[in-house]
Protein backbone atom coordinates (compact mmCIF):
# COMPACT_ATOMS: atom_id res chain seq x y z
CA UNK A 1 0.00 0.00 0.00
CA UNK A 2 1.13 3.36 -0.82
CA UNK A 3 1.70 5.36 2.32
CA UNK A 4 4.38 8.25 1.55
CA UNK A 5 2.73 10.26 -1.36
CA UNK A 6 -0.58 10.07 -0.11
CA UNK A 7 0.62 11.64 3.18
CA UNK A 8 1.64 14.82 1.09
CA UNK A 9 -1.38 14.85 -1.16
CA UNK A 10 -3.85 14.88 1.96
CA UNK A 11 -3.37 17.96 3.44
CA UNK A 12 -2.74 19.44 0.02
CA UNK A 13 -5.93 18.70 -1.03
CA UNK A 14 -7.40 19.94 1.93
CA UNK A 15 -5.42 23.51 1.48
CA UNK A 16 -6.43 23.46 -1.99
CA UNK A 17 -10.65 22.37 -1.46
CA UNK A 18 -10.34 25.47 1.33
CA UNK A 19 -10.70 27.75 -1.34
CA UNK A 20 -13.58 26.15 -3.13
CA UNK A 21 -15.53 26.51 0.86
CA UNK A 22 -16.85 29.45 2.17
CA UNK A 23 -17.85 28.14 5.35
CA UNK A 24 -15.25 28.63 8.00
CA UNK A 25 -16.65 25.34 9.97
CA UNK A 26 -16.49 23.20 6.81
CA UNK A 27 -12.71 24.89 6.39
CA UNK A 28 -11.60 23.79 9.89
CA UNK A 29 -13.68 20.18 8.98
CA UNK A 30 -11.40 19.33 6.09
CA UNK A 31 -8.35 20.20 8.08
CA UNK A 32 -9.21 18.13 10.95
CA UNK A 33 -9.86 15.61 8.53
CA UNK A 34 -6.70 15.81 6.79
CA UNK A 35 -4.58 15.92 9.85
CA UNK A 36 -6.26 12.97 11.08
CA UNK A 37 -6.06 11.16 8.07
CA UNK A 38 -2.23 11.76 7.98
CA UNK A 39 -2.12 10.73 11.61
CA UNK A 40 -3.37 6.91 10.89
CA UNK A 41 -1.25 7.19 7.82
CA UNK A 42 1.47 7.91 10.07
CA UNK A 43 0.94 5.40 12.59
CA UNK A 44 0.91 2.81 9.45
CA UNK A 45 3.93 4.13 8.05
CA UNK A 46 5.56 3.55 11.58
CA UNK A 47 4.55 -0.14 11.32
CA UNK A 48 6.06 -0.34 7.46
CA UNK A 49 9.18 0.66 8.51
CA UNK A 50 9.61 -1.47 11.57
CA UNK A 51 8.97 -4.90 9.58
CA UNK A 52 10.99 -2.95 6.51
CA UNK A 53 13.80 -1.06 7.57
CA UNK A 54 12.48 1.73 5.65
CA UNK A 55 10.07 2.35 2.64
CA UNK A 56 10.85 3.98 -0.74
CA UNK A 57 7.91 5.02 -3.42
CA UNK A 58 8.01 7.02 -6.76
CA UNK A 59 11.28 4.90 -7.96
CA UNK A 60 12.84 6.27 -4.35
CA UNK A 61 11.88 9.70 -5.00
CA UNK A 62 9.98 9.45 -1.95
CA UNK A 63 11.88 7.40 1.22
CA UNK A 64 11.02 7.03 5.15
CA UNK A 65 13.38 5.72 7.45
CA UNK A 66 12.40 5.51 11.35
CA UNK A 67 13.71 8.79 11.96
CA UNK A 68 11.50 10.53 8.98
CA UNK A 69 8.54 8.21 10.25
CA UNK A 70 9.01 9.95 14.05
CA UNK A 71 9.20 13.20 12.42
CA UNK A 72 5.85 12.50 10.10
CA UNK A 73 4.04 11.03 13.77
CA UNK A 74 5.08 14.48 15.48
CA UNK A 75 3.91 16.65 12.61
CA UNK A 76 0.41 14.89 12.45
CA UNK A 77 -0.55 15.17 15.84
CA UNK A 78 0.75 18.91 16.26
CA UNK A 79 -1.00 19.57 13.19
CA UNK A 80 -4.19 17.82 14.31
CA UNK A 81 -4.71 19.79 17.70
CA UNK A 82 -3.87 23.41 15.83
CA UNK A 83 -6.39 22.31 13.23
CA UNK A 84 -8.54 21.53 16.55
CA UNK A 85 -7.98 24.73 18.07
CA UNK A 86 -7.99 27.22 15.31
CA UNK A 87 -11.72 26.96 14.65
CA UNK A 88 -12.85 28.66 17.93
CA UNK A 89 -9.76 30.70 17.73
CA UNK A 90 -11.35 32.52 14.92
CA UNK A 91 -14.39 32.53 15.76
CA UNK A 92 -13.60 35.36 18.66
CA UNK A 93 -11.40 36.94 16.40
CA UNK A 94 -14.32 37.23 13.48
CA UNK A 95 -16.28 38.94 16.57
CA UNK A 96 -14.05 41.22 17.78
CA UNK A 97 -13.04 42.04 14.22
CA UNK A 98 -9.17 41.33 14.46
CA UNK A 99 -9.29 39.83 11.09
CA UNK A 100 -11.31 39.46 8.10
CA UNK A 101 -13.24 36.44 6.82
CA UNK A 102 -10.33 36.16 3.83
CA UNK A 103 -7.99 36.27 6.48
CA UNK A 104 -9.06 33.13 8.10
CA UNK A 105 -9.76 31.41 4.64
CA UNK A 106 -5.60 32.22 3.85
CA UNK A 107 -5.32 30.66 7.44
CA UNK A 108 -7.32 27.50 6.70
CA UNK A 109 -5.63 26.87 2.80
CA UNK A 110 -1.79 28.10 3.87
CA UNK A 111 -1.64 25.59 7.05
CA UNK A 112 -2.48 22.59 5.21
CA UNK A 113 0.00 23.53 2.69
CA UNK A 114 2.54 24.41 5.14
CA UNK A 115 2.32 20.94 6.87
CA UNK A 116 2.68 19.22 3.88
CA UNK A 117 6.10 20.98 2.96
CA UNK A 118 7.28 19.93 6.25
CA UNK A 119 5.80 16.44 5.09
CA UNK A 120 8.02 17.01 2.01
CA UNK A 121 11.24 17.36 4.12
CA UNK A 122 10.84 14.70 5.94
CA UNK A 123 10.13 12.34 3.28
CA UNK A 124 12.36 13.70 0.23
CA UNK A 125 15.50 11.47 -0.13
CA UNK A 126 17.10 14.10 -2.76
CA UNK A 127 18.61 16.72 -0.69
CA UNK A 128 18.03 18.96 -2.95
CA UNK A 129 14.78 18.64 -2.89
CA UNK A 130 14.67 18.64 0.74
CA UNK A 131 15.84 22.22 0.72
CA UNK A 132 13.01 23.40 -1.50
CA UNK A 133 10.74 22.04 0.68
CA UNK A 134 12.44 23.28 4.06
CA UNK A 135 12.60 27.08 1.42
CA UNK A 136 8.38 26.11 0.89
CA UNK A 137 7.86 25.87 4.60
CA UNK A 138 9.15 29.49 4.95
CA UNK A 139 7.03 31.17 2.05
CA UNK A 140 3.87 29.46 3.51
CA UNK A 141 4.57 30.00 7.31
CA UNK A 142 5.99 33.94 6.47
CA UNK A 143 2.64 34.54 5.00
CA UNK A 144 0.60 32.86 8.44
CA UNK A 145 3.15 35.39 10.74
CA UNK A 146 1.66 38.56 8.49
CA UNK A 147 -1.86 37.65 8.60
CA UNK A 148 -2.79 40.26 10.98
CA UNK A 149 -1.54 43.05 8.43
CA UNK A 150 -0.40 45.07 11.33
CA UNK A 151 2.71 47.13 11.43
CA UNK A 152 4.36 44.71 14.04
CA UNK A 153 3.25 41.31 12.58
CA UNK A 154 4.37 42.72 9.17
CA UNK A 155 7.91 44.07 10.75
CA UNK A 156 8.13 40.48 12.21
CA UNK A 157 7.50 38.63 8.97
CA UNK A 158 9.79 41.06 6.98
CA UNK A 159 12.52 40.27 9.86
CA UNK A 160 11.71 36.48 9.19
CA UNK A 161 12.00 36.44 5.26
CA UNK A 162 15.64 38.54 5.92
CA UNK A 163 16.87 36.09 8.18
CA UNK A 164 15.50 33.13 7.34
CA UNK A 165 16.09 33.54 3.71
CA UNK A 166 19.69 34.46 4.68
CA UNK A 167 19.80 31.56 6.47
CA UNK A 168 18.39 29.15 3.72
CA UNK A 169 20.89 30.71 1.28
CA UNK A 170 23.29 29.44 3.52
CA UNK A 171 22.12 25.95 3.68
CA UNK A 172 21.76 25.85 -0.37
CA UNK A 173 25.26 26.49 -0.70
CA UNK A 174 25.99 23.81 1.82
CA UNK A 175 23.73 21.62 -0.41
CA UNK A 176 25.60 22.63 -3.50
CA UNK A 177 29.21 22.12 -2.01
CA UNK A 178 27.68 18.71 -1.01
CA UNK A 179 26.68 18.23 -4.38
CA UNK A 180 30.71 19.29 -5.44
CA UNK A 181 31.78 16.90 -2.60
CA UNK A 182 29.33 13.80 -4.78
CA UNK A 183 31.13 15.00 -7.82
CA UNK A 184 34.66 14.14 -7.19
CA UNK A 185 36.26 11.82 -10.30
CA UNK A 186 32.43 11.94 -11.32
CA UNK A 187 33.22 12.87 -15.11
CA UNK A 188 30.89 10.97 -17.30
CA UNK A 189 27.84 11.22 -15.44
CA UNK A 190 25.83 13.57 -12.94
CA UNK A 191 25.75 11.46 -9.19
CA UNK A 192 23.03 10.60 -7.97
CA UNK A 193 21.90 13.29 -4.99
CA UNK A 194 20.06 10.85 -2.98
CA UNK A 195 20.27 10.23 0.58
CA UNK A 196 20.32 6.95 0.65
CA UNK A 197 22.86 7.22 -2.38
CA UNK A 198 25.00 9.47 -0.58
CA UNK A 199 25.05 7.39 2.70
CA UNK A 200 26.59 4.57 0.51
CA UNK A 201 29.60 6.23 -1.00
CA UNK A 202 29.82 8.49 2.03
CA UNK A 203 33.68 7.43 2.51
CA UNK A 204 34.56 8.50 -1.31
CA UNK A 205 33.37 11.74 -1.18
CA UNK A 206 35.43 14.66 -0.59
CA UNK A 207 35.96 15.27 3.23
CA UNK A 208 37.22 18.77 2.94
CA UNK A 209 34.02 19.87 1.09
CA UNK A 210 32.03 17.83 3.52
CA UNK A 211 33.19 19.89 6.32
CA UNK A 212 32.40 23.27 4.65
CA UNK A 213 28.90 22.09 3.55
CA UNK A 214 28.11 21.14 7.16
CA UNK A 215 29.47 24.45 8.69
CA UNK A 216 27.05 26.31 5.92
CA UNK A 217 24.14 24.01 6.97
CA UNK A 218 24.92 24.50 10.04
CA UNK A 219 24.40 28.05 10.33
CA UNK A 220 22.06 28.01 7.19
CA UNK A 221 19.43 25.27 8.64
CA UNK A 222 20.31 26.56 12.25
CA UNK A 223 18.67 29.72 11.62
CA UNK A 224 15.48 27.86 10.88
CA UNK A 225 15.75 26.24 13.90
CA UNK A 226 16.23 29.36 16.10
CA UNK A 227 19.76 28.09 17.39
CA UNK A 228 21.46 31.15 18.66
CA UNK A 229 22.93 33.48 17.67
CA UNK A 230 21.12 33.47 14.19
CA UNK A 231 17.65 33.25 16.75
CA UNK A 232 16.49 36.94 16.40
CA UNK A 233 13.51 36.12 14.22
CA UNK A 234 12.20 33.53 16.50
CA UNK A 235 10.76 35.97 19.58
CA UNK A 236 9.12 38.44 16.67
CA UNK A 237 7.28 35.75 14.27
CA UNK A 238 6.59 33.45 17.33
CA UNK A 239 4.85 36.52 19.32
CA UNK A 240 2.96 37.98 16.03
CA UNK A 241 1.78 35.04 14.34
CA UNK A 242 -1.90 34.01 15.70
CA UNK A 243 -1.05 31.54 18.22
CA UNK A 244 -2.16 28.00 16.07
CA UNK A 245 0.80 29.44 13.65
CA UNK A 246 2.59 30.12 17.30
CA UNK A 247 2.03 26.15 17.92
CA UNK A 248 3.34 25.39 14.36
CA UNK A 249 6.41 27.18 14.72
CA UNK A 250 7.64 25.78 18.32
CA UNK A 251 6.07 22.24 18.01
CA UNK A 252 7.66 21.04 14.61
CA UNK A 253 8.81 23.62 12.15
CA UNK A 254 11.84 24.58 14.31
CA UNK A 255 12.57 20.40 14.59
CA UNK A 256 12.25 20.24 10.93
CA UNK A 257 15.10 22.63 10.31
CA UNK A 258 16.42 20.79 13.22
CA UNK A 259 16.04 17.29 10.91
CA UNK A 260 17.40 19.00 7.54
CA UNK A 261 20.78 19.44 9.98
CA UNK A 262 20.76 16.45 11.07
CA UNK A 263 21.38 14.63 7.92
CA UNK A 264 23.73 16.64 7.18
CA UNK A 265 24.99 15.22 10.58
CA UNK A 266 25.12 12.00 9.85
CA UNK A 267 26.47 12.40 6.20
CA UNK A 268 29.54 14.44 7.61
CA UNK A 269 29.80 11.74 10.72
CA UNK A 270 30.12 9.11 7.94
CA UNK A 271 32.74 10.83 5.47
CA UNK A 272 35.22 12.11 7.82
CA UNK A 273 33.91 11.00 11.57
CA UNK A 274 31.49 12.48 14.00
CA UNK A 275 34.07 15.16 16.00
CA UNK A 276 33.56 17.93 13.66
CA UNK A 277 30.25 18.35 13.66
CA UNK A 278 30.00 17.31 17.27
CA UNK A 279 31.76 19.73 18.68
CA UNK A 280 29.79 22.68 16.24
CA UNK A 281 26.35 20.93 17.73
CA UNK A 282 27.60 20.97 20.89
CA UNK A 283 28.78 24.42 20.87
CA UNK A 284 25.82 25.84 19.00
CA UNK A 285 23.24 24.32 21.29
CA UNK A 286 25.12 25.07 24.72
CA UNK A 287 25.31 29.11 23.50
CA UNK A 288 21.12 28.42 23.15
CA UNK A 289 20.95 27.61 26.35
CA UNK A 290 22.45 29.83 28.36
CA UNK A 291 21.64 32.49 26.14
CA UNK A 292 17.79 31.96 26.43
CA UNK A 293 17.73 31.95 30.37
CA UNK A 294 18.30 35.84 30.87
CA UNK A 295 16.21 36.87 28.56
CA UNK A 296 13.17 34.85 29.83
CA UNK A 297 13.76 35.86 32.99
CA UNK A 298 13.96 39.88 31.63
CA UNK A 299 10.71 39.26 29.12
CA UNK A 300 7.63 41.82 29.81
CA UNK A 301 5.58 39.68 26.63
CA UNK A 302 3.73 36.28 27.46
CA UNK A 303 4.28 34.46 24.02
CA UNK A 304 8.26 36.26 23.49
CA UNK A 305 8.78 34.18 26.92
CA UNK A 306 7.93 31.00 25.58
CA UNK A 307 9.77 31.70 22.14
CA UNK A 308 13.15 32.27 24.37
CA UNK A 309 12.13 29.03 26.35
CA UNK A 310 12.16 26.76 22.56
CA UNK A 311 15.72 28.03 22.17
CA UNK A 312 16.45 26.61 25.33
CA UNK A 313 14.63 23.18 24.06
CA UNK A 314 16.24 23.37 20.51
CA UNK A 315 19.58 23.73 22.26
CA UNK A 316 19.36 20.88 24.50
CA UNK A 317 18.53 18.33 21.50
CA UNK A 318 21.58 20.04 20.27
CA UNK A 319 23.64 19.04 22.99
CA UNK A 320 22.25 15.74 23.59
CA UNK A 321 22.92 14.48 19.59
CA UNK A 322 26.35 16.23 20.13
CA UNK A 323 27.50 14.01 23.75
CA UNK A 324 27.09 11.24 20.98
CA UNK A 325 26.09 7.94 22.63
CA UNK A 326 22.84 6.05 22.54
CA UNK A 327 21.72 7.07 25.94
CA UNK A 328 22.12 11.12 24.56
CA UNK A 329 20.89 10.52 21.26
CA UNK A 330 18.10 8.54 22.47
CA UNK A 331 17.08 11.46 25.32
CA UNK A 332 17.43 14.10 22.78
CA UNK A 333 14.71 12.37 20.43
CA UNK A 334 12.55 11.96 23.70
CA UNK A 335 13.16 15.67 23.93
CA UNK A 336 12.16 16.19 20.63
CA UNK A 337 8.70 14.48 20.91
CA UNK A 338 7.79 15.91 24.29
CA UNK A 339 8.37 19.41 23.58
CA UNK A 340 6.37 19.01 20.62
CA UNK A 341 3.59 17.87 22.59
CA UNK A 342 4.02 20.51 25.71
CA UNK A 343 4.78 23.83 23.90
CA UNK A 344 1.76 23.87 21.37
CA UNK A 345 -0.21 24.04 24.48
CA UNK A 346 1.54 27.22 25.99
CA UNK A 347 0.71 28.97 22.73
CA UNK A 348 -2.94 27.62 22.85
CA UNK A 349 -3.38 29.02 26.79
CA UNK A 350 -1.11 32.37 25.55
CA UNK A 351 -3.84 32.43 22.75
CA UNK A 352 -6.95 32.49 24.98
CA UNK A 353 -4.93 34.83 27.35
CA UNK A 354 -4.54 37.46 25.05
CA UNK A 355 -7.97 37.39 23.61
CA UNK A 356 -9.54 38.37 27.02
CA UNK A 357 -6.90 40.41 27.96
CA UNK A 358 -5.93 41.90 24.58
CA UNK A 359 -2.68 42.01 25.66
CA UNK A 360 0.46 39.94 25.69
CA UNK A 361 2.06 42.32 27.95
CA UNK A 362 2.66 40.46 31.86
CA UNK A 363 2.20 44.54 33.22
CA UNK A 364 -1.31 44.94 31.56
CA UNK A 365 -2.36 41.11 32.02
CA UNK A 366 -1.82 41.77 35.81
CA UNK A 367 -2.37 38.63 38.34
CA UNK A 368 -4.68 36.35 38.83
CA UNK A 369 -5.51 35.26 35.39
CA UNK A 370 -6.96 31.85 37.09
CA UNK A 371 -10.06 33.97 38.42
CA UNK A 372 -11.32 34.75 34.92
CA UNK A 373 -9.64 32.02 32.79
CA UNK A 374 -9.02 28.75 35.42
CA UNK A 375 -9.19 25.97 32.54
CA UNK A 376 -6.91 27.39 30.77
CA UNK A 377 -4.51 28.32 33.61
CA UNK A 378 -5.05 24.80 34.60
CA UNK A 379 -3.79 23.39 31.69
CA UNK A 380 -1.19 25.91 30.85
CA UNK A 381 0.09 25.60 34.65
CA UNK A 382 0.37 21.59 33.60
CA UNK A 383 2.20 22.66 30.53
CA UNK A 384 4.22 24.73 32.39
CA UNK A 385 5.36 22.29 34.61
CA UNK A 386 6.37 20.04 32.11
CA UNK A 387 8.30 22.81 29.64
CA UNK A 388 10.28 23.66 32.91
CA UNK A 389 11.34 20.09 33.32
CA UNK A 390 9.03 18.78 36.62
CA UNK A 391 8.30 14.89 37.16
CA UNK A 392 6.22 13.33 36.06
CA UNK A 393 6.40 14.95 32.55
CA UNK A 394 8.28 13.25 30.30
CA UNK A 395 10.46 16.32 29.14
CA UNK A 396 11.63 15.67 33.30
CA UNK A 397 12.92 12.07 32.22
CA UNK A 398 14.54 13.36 28.37
CA UNK A 399 16.38 15.75 30.07
CA UNK A 400 17.44 13.71 33.32
CA UNK A 401 18.58 10.72 30.27
CA UNK A 402 20.90 13.30 28.09
CA UNK A 403 22.24 14.33 31.24
CA UNK A 404 22.91 11.02 33.06
CA UNK A 405 24.13 9.70 29.66
CA UNK A 406 26.27 12.35 29.86
CA UNK A 407 27.52 11.72 32.94
CA UNK A 408 28.01 8.09 32.41
CA UNK A 409 30.20 8.86 29.16
CA UNK A 410 32.51 11.07 31.32
CA UNK A 411 31.27 14.37 29.83
CA UNK A 412 30.97 15.56 33.17
CA UNK A 413 31.32 19.24 32.67
CA UNK A 414 29.02 19.24 30.09
CA UNK A 415 25.93 17.66 32.23
CA UNK A 416 27.02 20.05 34.75
CA UNK A 417 26.66 22.87 32.42
CA UNK A 418 23.25 21.57 30.68
CA UNK A 419 22.04 21.13 34.34
CA UNK A 420 23.22 25.05 35.12
CA UNK A 421 20.98 26.29 31.99
CA UNK A 422 18.17 24.10 32.60
CA UNK A 423 18.10 25.05 36.31
CA UNK A 424 18.53 29.17 35.57
CA UNK A 425 15.09 28.19 32.75
CA UNK A 426 13.13 26.55 35.10
CA UNK A 427 13.81 29.63 37.72
CA UNK A 428 12.65 32.22 34.65
CA UNK A 429 9.62 30.42 33.69
CA UNK A 430 8.58 29.88 36.79
CA UNK A 431 8.86 33.29 38.46
CA UNK A 432 7.02 34.56 34.81
CA UNK A 433 4.05 32.43 34.94
CA UNK A 434 3.29 32.36 38.49
CA UNK A 435 3.05 36.83 38.40
CA UNK A 436 0.55 36.27 35.87
CA UNK A 437 -1.46 32.99 36.25
CA UNK A 438 -1.64 32.93 40.22
CA UNK A 439 -2.51 35.77 42.85
CA UNK A 440 -5.53 37.78 43.32
CA UNK A 441 -7.15 40.45 40.50
CA UNK A 442 -6.96 43.93 41.09
CA UNK A 443 -10.21 44.67 39.26
CA UNK A 444 -12.51 43.02 37.93
CA UNK A 445 -12.56 41.92 33.33
CA UNK A 446 -15.87 40.89 31.28
CA UNK A 447 -14.77 38.20 29.25
CA UNK A 448 -16.17 36.08 26.34
CA UNK A 449 -14.13 33.23 26.88
CA UNK A 450 -16.09 29.37 27.17
CA UNK A 451 -14.26 27.18 29.72
CA UNK A 452 -14.05 24.73 26.65
CA UNK A 453 -11.75 27.21 24.47
CA UNK A 454 -9.46 25.47 23.43
CA UNK A 455 -10.18 22.26 25.43
CA UNK A 456 -9.99 19.40 22.72
CA UNK A 457 -6.45 20.50 21.33
CA UNK A 458 -4.76 20.99 24.80
CA UNK A 459 -6.49 18.00 26.21
CA UNK A 460 -5.46 16.08 23.44
CA UNK A 461 -1.53 16.75 23.55
CA UNK A 462 -0.84 16.78 27.29
CA UNK A 463 -3.18 13.59 27.46
CA UNK A 464 -0.55 12.16 24.78
CA UNK A 465 2.29 13.66 26.55
CA UNK A 466 0.95 12.43 30.33
CA UNK A 467 0.55 8.83 28.17
CA UNK A 468 3.60 8.72 26.76
CA UNK A 469 5.56 10.08 29.75
CA UNK A 470 4.59 6.62 31.84
CA UNK A 471 4.24 4.50 28.84
CA UNK A 472 6.09 4.27 25.14
CA UNK A 473 4.15 1.33 23.17
CA UNK A 474 6.52 -1.02 21.96
CA UNK A 475 6.69 0.12 18.16
CA UNK A 476 7.01 3.52 19.08
CA UNK A 477 10.28 3.20 21.53
CA UNK A 478 11.63 0.46 18.51
CA UNK A 479 11.17 3.18 16.19
CA UNK A 480 13.27 5.67 18.55
CA UNK A 481 15.73 3.03 19.30
CA UNK A 482 16.36 3.15 15.29
CA UNK A 483 16.30 6.57 14.90
CA UNK A 484 18.42 6.83 17.19
CA UNK A 485 20.77 4.39 15.87
CA UNK A 486 21.04 6.42 12.48
CA UNK A 487 21.73 9.83 13.97
CA UNK A 488 24.80 8.25 15.92
CA UNK A 489 25.73 6.20 12.47
CA UNK A 490 24.95 3.15 13.01
CA UNK A 491 24.97 1.46 9.45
Amino acid sequence: MSLLAPILIVPLSAGLLCLLVRSRRAMQGLNVLAFAATLVLGVCLILEVLARDEVNEWNAFFRADALSAFMVLLISVVSLATSLYAGRYFQRDLAANVVTTGRVREFFVLTPLFAAGMFLVVLANNLGVMWAAVEGTALTSVLLVALYNRRTSLEAAWKYVMLGGLGLALALFGTVLLYAAASKDQTERLPSFNWSHLMSVAHELDPRLVKLAFAFALVGYGTKAGLAPMHTWLPDAHSEAPSPTSAMLSGVSLKIALYALLRFHILTTACVDSAFSRHLLLGFGLFSMFLAAPFILVQRNLKRMLAYSSLEHVGLICVGIAMNTSVTIFGALLHMGYHALTKPVLFFAAGNIHQTFHTLEFRLIGSGVVKVLPVTVLLMGLAAMAAAGLPPFGLFFSELTVISGGIAAGKVAVSVLVLVALIACFCGILQQLTRILLGARQRERTSDARPTDGLAAMALLLGALLVFSVWLPGPLLELMRQAAGIIGGKP
